[in-house]
């Protein structure tokens, strides 16, 4: 009968999320018993198990299925069951120094995990990952592959690095330049004759590592072995115009229409009156612009946020323009943020933060935070105690089965260990997502430069797809200024311009203008993670949008 492990039967009784099995007293019970039943049934979201003879991985990993964290390293696992596809919360699994020779097509089915690290194996062959679309790191270095696995280059919208040195590749996928987010890429160490023409295109990539390969073209190799990146991307640039020169040589191409003089009025009246939004370019002094830190805590609870500053506004313009503005964020919560489940917004007084920003992630009965539009600050415990007491009378009242619609984003936070909030260099708390914001930073209709933020635990893509719609919205409701105008001081009142007497004449309606600065978000050893807005944000042909960079 296998004995009872003090390890879990702690983990069990003190109900903790993590635990960590490691070393060599571990490695002899694995060796002897296997791994017991009881670990499987244990609720955790980070499960370490490390430095052990561990040769196979149970089907029944299944059953945690709140795991976020999976990281089974120096091990000697040869496989891995098909039961890992369910884990579907899964954000980071680490495989790395086993002696994996073969895994499951099921591997694509986590559509979650961030990072993959299979790294230091014997893998000849990969599954098709292209469902792996939040996977932002991944790691296939010293194994003996010959290909890339297909899917590499599609669907990958947050890949930053992919590390694939000391393996047996022959060739690079056509397709790396449809990576917008690719940072990084080690194929150092493999067996490549040449580079494709279009990596040229990867604008983000910072770090090209390839020596140790047989390119066959003198000039590219020397170039690629002394690290010397600018000058091959300026050739693979060329290299890559010469080619589809010479693809389009002989094709006829149409002759320019001739415009009408009316037609060409019209789109100069159209150009004149489309609303307008003005980027400003995160600030070159570091000091002079908001930067956000992404710690390791809030990875596993809510990781994505997105922020932004939009400055030069005037809620004043009417006297419902301020109240218009509170309306669409609740608006938005309930729509596009499907009552704040995919997503939150808040916004801030610019003025009462002090930069850099923190994104962290703490204890409930260490948070604390004054809430929106009350006086005295109160620990995130008590506060989501008191918002379930409010969620369970009003369903009890209304005689139903579940808590109401407008309460469910609190189950976001439903058995976490630890609650995500926003920091300023202060260490005071400014947001609380999905629950609020602090009073302290609350906005009003005197404010004329506000920070915005939206947070989500799904996807950066909700979070881009929400601060896009908010000030598409902000621009349609006209409370921005242009550059060239000033906001309004505090003592000037709000109008109502829907009382203005009719002009005389008619003139071309004015446009609108928003402008829009820069927020970079980076990890917690300081590399970029997210700039908003990007030259692919804010795409949409109804405005004009400038970008000052």
């Amino acid at each position: 009968m296998a004995s009872q492990w003090p390890e879990i039967s702690t983990a069990r009784k003190e109900k903790r999320k993590e635990l960590t099995l490691q070393g060599s007293e571990i490695s002899e019970r694995i060796e002897n018993e296997g791994l017991p039943k009881e670990l499987f049934k244990l609720n955790l979201n980070y499960l370490v198990i490390s430095k052990t003879s561990l040769v196979e991985l149970s089907d029944s990993i299944s059953k945690i299925s709140d795991l976020m964290r999976l990281c089974l390293p120096n091990n000697k696992l040869k496989s891995l069951p098909a039961s890992i596809g369910s884990l579907t919360k899964l954000k980071l699994l680490d495989l790395s120094n086993n002696e994996l020779e073969c895994l499951p097509d099921e591997l694509n089915t986590l559509l979650s995990l961030g990072t993959l690290n299979l790294s230091v194996n014997k893998l000849t062959k990969l599954p098709a990952i292209e469902g792996l679309t939040a996977l932002t790191t991944f790691d296939v270095s010293y194994n003996q592959l010959e290909y890339l696995p297909d899917g590499m280059c599609e669907n990958h919208d947050y890949l930053t690095e992919i590390k694939a040195s000391h393996n047996n590749l022959v060739e690079l996928p056509d397709g790396l330049n449809n990576l917008a987010r690719l940072s990084t890429l080690d194929v150092a160490d493999n067996k490549l004759k040449d580079i494709p023409f279009t990596l040229c295109e990867c604008s983000k990539l910072k770090e090209f590592i390839g020596k140790g390969n047989t390119i066959t073209e003198r000039r590219l190799s020397k170039m690629v072995e002394q690290g010397q990146m600018k000058g091959m991307m300026s050739y693979l640039s060329t290299e890559l115009q010469k080619k589809r020169a010479l693809e389009s040589k002989g094709e006829k191409k149409p002759k320019p229409k001739k415009k009408k003089k009316a037609k060409v009025d019209d789109d100069d009246v159209e150009e004149l009156t489309k609303d307008m939004i003005n980027i400003l370019h995160f600030p070159i002094s570091e000091e002079n612009g908001i930067t956000v830190s992404v710690q390791v805590p809030v990875i596993t609870v809510r990781p994505f946020i997105v922020c932004c500053i939009v400055r030069k506004l005037n809620f004043k313009k009417s006297l419902a323009m301020f109240k218009h503005f509170i309306t669409l964020q609740t608006k938005l919560h309930d729509t596009i943020c499907e009552q704040r489940q995919v997503a939150t917004i808040a916004t801030h007084e610019l003025k009462s933060i002090k930069g850099p920003l923190t994104y962290t992630a703490e204890f409930p009965d260490l948070l604390k935070i004054t809430p929106l539009f009350k006086l005295k600050e109160v620990t995130a415990k008590k506060l989501v105690t008191n918002l379930f007491e409010d969620a369970e009378a009003l369903r009890k009242e209304k005689k139903r089965s579940t808590i109401s619609g407008i309460h469910k984003y609190l189950e976001l936070l439903k058995d976490k260990v630890q609650y995500p909030c926003l920091k300023d260099a202060e260490d005071n708390v400014i947001s609380f997502p999905p629950i609020t914001n602090s009073d302290k930073t609350k906005i009003s209709s005197d404010t004329t430069d506000i920070l915005i933020e939206v947070t989500s635990s799904t996807n950066l893509d909700s979070c881009k797809k929400v601060m896009d719609e908010l000030l598409r919205e902000m621009l349609k409701m006209g409370v921005g200024c242009s550059e060239d105008e000033e906001p309004p001081s505090s003592k000037e009142e709000a109008t109502e311009e829907d009382g203005a007497e009719p002009e005389a004449t008619p003139k071309i309606p004015k446009n609108h203008h928003l402008v829009v600065e820069q927020v970079k978000i980076v990890d917690h050893e300081g590399s970029l993670k997210v700039v908003y807005p990007s030259r692919t944000d804010l795409l949409n042909p109804q405005y004009k949008v400038i970008r000052n960079f």
